[in-house]
């Protein structure tokens, strides 16, 4: 993959850098600059709130213990006199508890943000964040040094980076989980597994054995996000808004998914399942992705985004414990919103933005914070093996295994189970997928901002009960795509079409 080799040197050298900034010399000089925000802190001998949103699985019972540790810790090597506050919201309420946060205009520091939550694009629209082009180069120059610019270029907005993505898997590989026990029983070849289809007639005899389980999970959340590439397009601006391309598609024609077969096809499975039993009929009711009814042994398999090595790990905790065995729906494929999948951005309404800054620069160099933050205070939260990989413990008080989404995950240690070369692997499949015809692309809503809100609002509507089963495509869609003609679907699709003919002609 061209444009992510020259990404991939950068991360280790920025990896080595950061081992460097966590182990030697004096880290206050290097993380400092004369009169910033924490030196004038510091001076007064008083704490500056550091305000910080994230999304997962909820507040951690002991995230308390955490911000006075990463408190302590910035104080002791860098003088930073910080109170930092962790506010964590399950996934189904962040979008509408960051749209209280940001329209009431209340103070804080950072929050994350993404294509398909909490939605960049839309929320620099609403100028919700500062462009930190100027702040990076002056407060977070190793940060910036660690990615390459068509990283940073691919966050740009209207010219700007409003946003730090965090460095991790980038391609989506649309991949489903299944507790291996079941595929065993029942024979199930995860290898023969092409599409989500596929999974029919397993699932009904998982369910003829088992009547008050749902074998399938579905959520809140929706599908759409986790199985766009199996079902063969990208979106433009996000899954909830109208307007894809078809993957490999050189002359990338902008059309609505919500009209396509393809689209129309998974709503009347999902339908069907949802009569038979194989996925509950008010999943689109259920929060924190599902993953309490996974632990309770109510599902035995789900559908992610993106599959990436050392996810067996993670997902295995989902199903509470249980072996799992993966079926990919589809080739490692990577897009612009790929990119923008998960960053951390600066309020607009933040006292502090260099400070700010300047946390960001550490959490995504240091690997001794960054390891605080993923999994809290050693002997406390969590236990290290002998392998140096860390055993994690729920009743703790402290697992938000949101890695992820705070920052470099390369600096991060590994969980118990996972293969001591899964960062080297990681990096491979960055180094590999598929590219998008349009990688580099960044639509421009300026002119139909408040069409993409009411195409949203319809989406909210019906989207999600479609794509979960809820819902019966049969009378519904009709009336759904109807909605989003009135709200300016249309419009929408043709901007976007202006918008990547011009970018086709300048790219040639």
């Amino acid at each position: 993959m061209r444009k992510l080799k020259k990404w991939a040197a950068l991360g280790m050298a920025g990896i080595l850098a950061a081992g460097c900034l966590a182990g030697c010399g004096d880290k206050k000089e290097e993380a400092s600059g004369e009169g910033t925000a924490q030196e004038k802190t510091a001076d007064k001998g008083e704490a500056v709130t550091l305000k910080w949103y994230l999304a997962g699985s909820g507040p951690q019972a002991d995230v308390v213990t955490v911000q006075n540790a990463v408190n302590q810790y910035l104080k002791d090597n860098y003088d930073m006199n910080v109170d930092l506050q962790i506010i964590a919201t399950d996934y189904a309420n962040y979008p509408q508890k960051m749209q209280m946060v940001i329209s009431s205009g209340e103070e804080y520091d950072i929050c994350w943000t993404s294509s398909w939550n909490n939605n960049y694009y839309d929320n620099v629209n609403k100028n919700a964040f500062i462009p930190l082009d100027e702040l990076l180069e002056k407060e977070a120059p190793e940060l910036l040094a660690s990615m390459d610019t068509s990283i940073w270029d691919a966050v740009r907005v209207k010219g700007n980076i409003y946003g730090v993505p965090s460095q991790q898997i980038f391609p989506k590989q649309n991949y489903v989980v299944i507790v291996k026990e079941y595929a065993d029983k029942y024979g199930l070849d995860v290898s023969k597994v092409e599409k989500l289809s596929d999974l029919e007639e397993f699932f009904k005899a998982v369910k003829a054995d088992n009547p008050d389980m749902y074998p399938f999970a579905a959520s809140s959340n929706g599908l759409m996000g986790k199985h766009n590439v199996a079902l063969g397009y990208e979106s433009i601006v996000s899954v909830n808004i109208p307007g894809a391309v078809k993957i490999g598609d050189d002359g990338l024609k902008v059309y609505n998914q919500f009209e396509s077969e393809e689209v129309k096809g998974l709503y009347e499975m999902m339908y069907r399942w949802a009569q038979e039993g194989l996925v509950r009929r008010d999943a689109v009711t259920v929060a924190d992705n599902a993953v309490p009814d996974m632990k309770a042994g109510k599902h035995i398999a789900a559908i992610n985004a993106t599959y990436k090595p050392g996810v067996e790990t993670l997902e295995s905790g989902n199903f509470g414990g249980k072996e799992v065995v993966f079926a990919t729906l589809s080739e490692p494929y990577l897009a612009t919103e790929n990119l923008v999948s998960s960053l951390n951005a600066v309020s607009q309404t933040s006292k502090h933005p260099e400070l700010a800054v300047q946390f960001l620069n550490l959490v995504n160099t240091d690997k001794d914070l960054y390891n605080l933050l993923c999994f809290g205070v050693e002997g406390t939260h969590y236990t290290l093996n002998e392998d140096g990989t860390v055993k994690t413990d729920d009743a703790k008080g402290y697992n938000p295994n949101v890695d992820w989404m705070m920052g470099n995950q390369f600096n991060g240690l590994l969980r118990e189970g996972q293969d001591a070369d899964v960062w080297e692997e990681t990096k491979k499949i960055n180094d590999s997928a598929v590219e998008s015809k349009a990688l580099g692309f960044a639509f421009d809503s300026t002119t139909v901002t408040n069409e993409i809100a009411s195409v949203s609002a319809v989406y909210d509507q019906y989207g999600k009960s479609l794509e979960t089963g809820g819902t019966d495509p049969a009378s519904v869609l009709p009336e759904f795509q109807a909605k989003l003609k009135t709200a300016g679907a249309d419009k929408i699709i043709e901007e976007m079409q202006r918008q990547i003919d011009e970018w086709k002609s300048a790219n040639k």
